[in-house]
């Protein structure tokens, strides 16, 4: 991933998914560790690797964290029952994601 983000992050285990949408749902972006049961599959003609993120905001401010991160707005995954959609991030992006969360600036 290039670049830092100015918006506020913050690294969610996966069994803090509460927490993660509460915290998206203020506007922040809450980068939550998934389950990696998608390992091998496809998507967006992109073969999925652990560890696998969603990285969970409101719309706008996710657009925003996407254009810093070179990832297209289209890749966003829609609302469902919450006001929050997310980005599926994985591989390489997603540890470097991860490691820098976890160590901080």
């Amino acid at each position: 991933m290039t670049g830092t983000s100015p918006l506020r992050e913050q690294y969610f285990e996966r069994r803090q998914i509460r927490e993660a949408i509460t915290f998206a749902e203020a506007g922040g972006i809450a980068v939550h560790r998934n389950f990696d049961h998608y390992h091998g599959s496809m998507i967006r003609g992109m073969m999925r690797e652990r560890p696998f993120l969603h990285i969970i905001g409101l719309r706008p401010v996710l657009e925003e964290w996407g254009r810093h991160h070179e990832l297209r707005p289209e890749w966003i995954q829609p609302e469902k029952r919450r006001r929050v959609a997310h980005y599926d991030v994985f591989g390489p992006r997603a540890s470097e994601l991860i490691e820098r969360l976890r160590t901080g600036p």
